[in-house]
């Protein structure tokens, strides 16, 4: 079941995530690195400005692990948040 509210600070994480097309949805997406703390299979729900960027682009983040009711988990970057290009 999905949490909704306000998360404690110290359940969000820096991450570093990348661009790249999903052809199962025939769009950009954005998904942590390899080595990250996260699987590359998770997806990330963040700004459209960063699904914006050219496919391979690396963005340093801050995520929080969630899920939809009945969906899987996923995670969450808000669109207010600031990120920075990783070179």
């Amino acid at each position: 079941m999905g949490r909704c509210g306000r998360r404690h600070q110290s359940e969000y994480v820096y991450i570093t995530a990348e661009v790249f097309f999903d052809p199962e949805r025939g769009t950009r997406r954005v998904r942590p690195i390899d080595g990250e703390v996260y699987p590359t299979d998770m997806r990330i729900e963040c700004s459209m400005k960063i699904h914006e960027l050219p496919i391979g682009t690396k963005v340093c983040l801050k995520v929080v692990e969630t899920e939809k009711e009945g969906g899987r988990k996923f995670l969450y970057s808000s669109y207010r948040w600031n990120y920075e290009l990783v070179p």
